[in-house]
């Protein structure tokens, strides 16, 4: 399978290189930090930077809360979307959605599309990746009929290894035509990925204390329990101006990510020994897909000073996810951290639960701007929120709803040219994610629920950058594990904290730095809480991260570039609730420091652009684990090396 998997990108490779008139660098100049407006989250490439990412943003993940959008249209994610098709990915929070129409309580993931080809090229790119692993990928850009149509997309085969043993190797294709007349754009995508082996990080869960860490890609699973699943996305999206002040923007998404097997192994330390109790937990085939989409008409009024947009729209998902019907093994007691090799059973497996989600929104807002004077963003939606869950074994239903007022209101005033003062809240009905693989109703879909933001803050721009300091408070329903080991709302959890950006070039231009802090406080509240059931710390949640990313271009052999960057996470509880045997306090995780150098080198061969990267992660390697969920962890990454090769015919 591998080596067909090497064919086929090599077939396409040689395919494309003989192409006639290539020239577009697109690859060999990726830079996350350059790309970067501020210090809150941006990945290009393999490259990410900032505080936030897709799966954490104050605390929380807008990806499980629903909140990603493809190039601003609303989308309702399973799995990752194709680096084939993404141009960049940005976390939209604070001022950088103060204009984003209906933004949400927990952040908004922007997924931006590679942009209409100005001209014939393609790009191979190598990264040879941490502890043998890689990533092999081609991509495409062809105008076919000049400005009207135009192809971007590309293959991709990759084997990723993970510090703890844990690996996968996948492969993937992904095509998006681009049709233009006038000024409508159609663009239709398809991405095809294949997982077809994957290895998942064994979990601990411990209680309270924190085993030794295993040594350095020490896999404690078993050979054979070796997962396979696909992760497709299709759908079109429209922009048009339609006609006058009136344009449009629409999309329709399918993403499917249907699990051929899966298998969770999980080693529960014995209270104050090395000891562990051993389980496997194997699943039948399951499938997940979900139908997403958005239609958002604008119309446009006012020139000069003064502009409004009035915005009408409509949204709706249709999720469809199915979990249980697992087998459960138990090996016995180890002695955590060795061997514990075990022949394969023969598994047989109960009928799946089946859980249905449907969910929609109409929308009515207005975005006005006076020049000189501020922003106003309003926006008012009507929910309608549909879920059912059928238990496979017994055949019986249960069904809830849900129909809430949303909302969200910024305000934007202008301090001369360089300063920004803005205010905001929002009101949202949101994801909560799937249940942990340890939980007795392991990957069942979570029911959404309300969760209410504010927020205010600053920002001052300078020539070459700028300053931004937020306030914030979130409060949402908080999940954990109850006395059966169930994942259910256990009270709620409320983040209140302050986060700073500084971004600009220095130096002549010379160096780039993103400097991002946060300082939150965490709390669950609520009948738990009170009861001691679970502690005031949410569990996995840090009370401050900070982090410097910077670049600095020399005039060794035409722009050689050190970067740089660091990274402080704050103490974090791992544990659900306060034990009398800590002296009455949550297990708690110490803070840690990781620190990354690399070099970066643009060049060309013959007349094509080229670059490497080389990069050493956790140069100091820091050991440390990372919450899954409440006691429940796997080790975090350790010291690393890669090396990114691009080139762009």
């Amino acid at each position: 399978m591998v080596q067909g998997q090497r064919a086929a990108h090599a077939i396409a490779s040689i395919t494309l290189l003989t192409w006639p008139g290539v020239a577009l660098a697109q690859r060999a100049t990726e830079n996350a930090v350059a790309s970067s407006d501020d210090a809150f989250g941006t990945s290009v490439g393999l490259e990410s930077t900032g505080i936030y990412s897709e799966g954490d943003t104050r605390g929380f993940s807008p990806v499980k809360a629903g909140n990603a959008r493809i190039d601003g249209i609303y989308y309702d994610p399973i799995g990752n979307l194709s680096g084939r098709l993404r141009a960049s990915t940005s976390i939209r929070v604070g001022p950088a959605a103060q204009d984003y129409p209906f933004n949400a309580p927990t952040g908004v993931v922007e997924y931006q599309f590679k942009p209409f080809p100005a001209n014939t090229g393609m790009s191979l790119g190598y990264n040879f990746g941490a502890f043998g692993g890689s990533i092999r990928d081609s991509d495409l850009r062809l105008p076919i009929l000049g400005g009207h149509v135009g192809l971007t997309g590309g293959i991709a085969t990759a084997d990723l290894q993970q510090s703890d043993g844990s690996h996968s190797t996948s492969h993937g294709i992904a095509f998006r035509p681009i049709i233009r007349f006038g000024r409508t754009e159609i663009a239709p995508f398809v991405s095809f990925s294949k997982y077809t082996t994957n290895y998942p990080h064994p979990l601990i869960v411990v209680s309270d204390h924190l085993p030794a860490l295993p040594p350095k890609r020490h896999f404690l699973g078993q050979s054979w329990a070796k997962g396979a699943y696909d992760n497709n996305v299709a759908g079109i999206t429209l922009k048009t101006p339609a006609f006058g002040n009136l344009s449009l923007r629409a999309g329709l998404f399918r993403a499917q990510g249907d699990r051929d097997s899966n298998f969770t192994e999980i080693f529960s330390i014995i209270s104050s020994t090395d000891d562990a109790s051993y389980r496997l937990i194997a699943d039948p085939a399951q499938a997940i897909h979900s139908t997403s989409g958005e239609a958002l008409a604008a119309y446009r009024v006012g020139n000069g000073r003064w502009n409004h947009r009035v915005l009408v729209g409509y949204r709706a998902r249709n999720r469809y996810t199915e979990s249980g019907g697992s087998e459960f093994r138990n090996f016995g007691t180890i002695r955590f951290g060795l061997p514990g090799p075990q022949a394969e059973p023969a598994f047989i497996f109960s009928p799946v639960n089946a859980g249905r989600v449907r969910q929609s929104s109409w929308m009515l807002g207005y975005l006005g701007a006076l020049d000189g004077i501020g922003h106003l963003n309003l926006g008012v939606q009507k929910a309608r929120y549909r879920a059912t869950f059928r238990d496979g074994r017994t055949g019986q239903a249960t069904t809830s709803h849900a129909a809430p007022w949303l909302y969200n209101a910024t305000l934007t005033v202008e301090l001369g040219k360089a300063f920004q003062l803005y205010a905001g809240t929002q009101r949202g009905l949101e994801d909560s994610g799937a249940a942990p693989e340890n939980a007795a109703n392991r990957n069942e879909q979570l029911p959404a629920t309300l969760t209410r933001q504010y927020e205010g803050g600053v920002r001052y721009r300078f020539p070459g950058g700028q300053v931004v300091v937020s306030a914030f408070q979130i409060t949402k329903p908080y999940f954990a594990f109850d006395s059966g080991l169930r994942f259910t709302e256990s009270g709620g959890v409320r983040h209140r904290g302050i986060e700073a950006s500084l971004s600009g070039r220095f130096l002549g231009q010379r160096l780039t730095v993103l400097l991002g802090g946060l300082l939150m406080q965490p709390r669950v509240q609520g009948e738990a809480r009170d009861l001691g059931l679970v502690g005031e710390r949410p569990a996995g949640t840090p009370s401050m991260v900070a982090r410097l990313d910077a670049n600095y271009r020399t005039a060794i052999f035409g722009g050689l570039t050190p970067t740089v960057s660091l990274v402080y996470t704050g103490r974090r509880a791992a544990g659900l609730r306060a034990l009398t045997s800590l002296d009455g306090r949550q297990l708690m995780l110490r803070a840690y420091t990781t620190a990354e150098f690399g070099l970066r080198q643009q060049f060309k061969v013959g007349r094509v652009p080229a670059s490497f990267r080389a990069v050493v992660q956790n140069a100091f390697d820091a050991r440390t684990w990372k919450v899954v969920a409440a006691n429940t962890l796997y080790p975090e990454e350790r010291r690393r090396f890669s090396l990114s090769l691009a080139a762009d015919f």
